[in-house]
């Protein structure tokens, strides 16, 4: 590797390290003081997208590897919420748009990966549907969190992002969760670990 790729990668993985001091923008707009990074979203849906992938049939590492890198223009961008989108005629186009300028100077077999992965522009794409699906749950999973730590608003965002699921699995998920508050005995799940780990903690 040339030091002029080094450079480039060198310089990428900096500016990944912007989405660790990007805030999710919606949940600043529901008045959460401290509320996850773009990086926090994207570790957990790389993980329900390996999930997911394994469930569905899918590569879950391509899964995966796409979630995780799924909001990388936002280093640019910065992270849009729904209403911002609302202005942006063609928002997938211009994080293809930003994805291609980012991954320019990287190495040849690093660039052509990348691009492989991310810049896709079918959303009828087996693989996108699957790791959309995986960001809609993570929203979804972090809209009960708040809502069972203080935000009860952010209950809507649950109950208006389940029946967006596609994926056979997602939407198992999503009414095992609606079934689950319904039953009222949701929070349990939610809190566990604030109920049980000192329990957990003493008896070991």
């Amino acid at each position: 590797m040339k030091n002029g790729d080094l450079a480039d990668l060198v310089s990428f993985i900096f500016e990944l390290g912007q989405l660790k001091r990007t805030p999710r923008s919606g949940w600043l707009k529901l008045g959460v003081d401290n509320p996850e990074s773009v990086a926090d979203h994207s570790f957990r849906t790389a993980a329900i997208g390996f999930l997911l992938g394994k469930l569905e049939g899918e590569n879950p590492y391509e899964v995966a590897g796409y979630c995780l890198f799924h909001d990388v223009a936002e280093t640019r961008t910065m992270d849009l919420d729904w209403l911002a989108q609302n202005y942006l005629e063609k928002e997938d186009s211009i994080s293809s748009d930003v994805i291609a300028v980012q991954i320019d100077g990287l190495p040849a077999e690093l660039k052509s990966g990348m691009s492989e992965l991310l810049i896709r522009s079918s959303q009828s794409d087996r693989l996108v549907s699957i790791a959309r699906d995986a960001d809609l749950l993570d929203l979804i999973f972090q809209a009960l969190e708040l809502t069972y730590h203080g935000k009860p608003l952010a209950r809507k965002w649950f109950e208006n992002t389940v029946p967006a699921l596609k994926t056979e699995s997602g939407k198992l998920i999503g009414e095992y969760l609606i079934e689950r508050e319904q039953e009222n005995d949701l929070e349990q799940l939610v809190t566990w670990w604030e109920r049980d780990g000192p329990n957990r903690v003493q008896d070991s």
